[in-house]
């Protein structure tokens, strides 16, 4: 049996965070904090966010999702009160005074460090497309750190590059709903998704594990296991390439399981 340590300081050791990366953050705490509990811890988020940025550094960015789709559904959003639905470790991010939420009500961050003011200053309507935070992730050569799940899974980025593509099975659609912004300025916005296409009915094959092998195989995500909770990183241009390569080489059949009869 693997030998309990503090998992920041296990993930120091991994080696895989540099001072000045810009790293984006995708996380199910709930092993890693099962974990702790079997060894009579408790898992402190904040400890481990504050690890993060020591690894980082001043020159660094961290962001954490705090996604919510309620606004797709007619729901206000209010910048100041809306939660996020993207896990524990958002959620303690988004809480911390050194952190800032950006403004996108379906798509937020919680981002620090180097680029936060040019994230937050984002003011785009698209959740995917270019002038986008995602398009900004390429820009940096942001590292992925995916911590409790499998590589792929939860990670968004894949739908910037299929829109960036052009897939048939998806389409641009706006929705409008209240705004309240971080002022307390409450007014009808409308924002725009790069949704499925219910008559293609595109299903996710295994929260893209079929592309995540072949990227293990290529040596593109690095997979270390603490505790038997998994951790993987990879580089967001290398996940770029291999998605852009199988929309246009593979009709996303490593990503998806769709009804091609009825492609427009």
């Amino acid at each position: 049996m693997q030998i309990f340590e503090e998992y920041i300081e296990w993930l120091k050791k991994q080696n895989w965070i540099n001072k000045g990366e810009c790293v984006y953050v995708v996380s199910d705490m709930l092993e890693l904090a099962k974990t702790y509990r079997a060894n009579g811890k408790h898992l402190d988020m904040d400890a481990l966010i504050d690890g993060l940025q020591d690894m980082t550094g001043k020159d660094g960015t961290l962001l954490f999702p705090t996604f919510n789709w309620d606004f797709c559904k007619g729901v206000d959003f209010d910048y100041r009160k809306t939660p996020g639905r993207t896990g524990a470790l958002s959620k303690a991010a988004m809480k911390r005074s050194d952190f800032t939420r950006t403004a996108h009500p379906i798509y937020s961050f919680a981002v620090w460090g180097m680029h936060s003011d040019e994230l937050i200053g984002d003011k785009s309507i698209d959740s995917f497309g270019p002038g986008t935070i995602f398009e900004k992730m390429y820009d940096w050569d942001t590292k992925v750190l995916v911590i409790g799940i499998p590589p792929l899974y939860g990670v968004t980025y894949v739908h910037h590059v299929e829109q960036m593509v052009g897939v048939p099975f998806r389409y641009n659609k706006e929705f409008t709903a209240g705004y309240t912004d971080a002022d307390g300025v409450y007014e009808k916005r409308t924002y725009r998704m790069y949704v499925r296409d219910l008559i293609m009915d595109p299903q996710y094959i295994d929260g893209f594990q079929p592309l995540a092998d072949i990227m293990q195989e290529q040596g593109l995500i690095m997979t270390q296991y603490y505790c038997e909770v998994p951790c993987h990183t990879m580089l967001v241009r290398d996940l770029d390439v291999a998605t852009r390569r199988d929309i246009i080489e593979n009709d996303s059949r490593n990503l998806y399981i769709y009804n091609h009869t009825s492609e427009k």
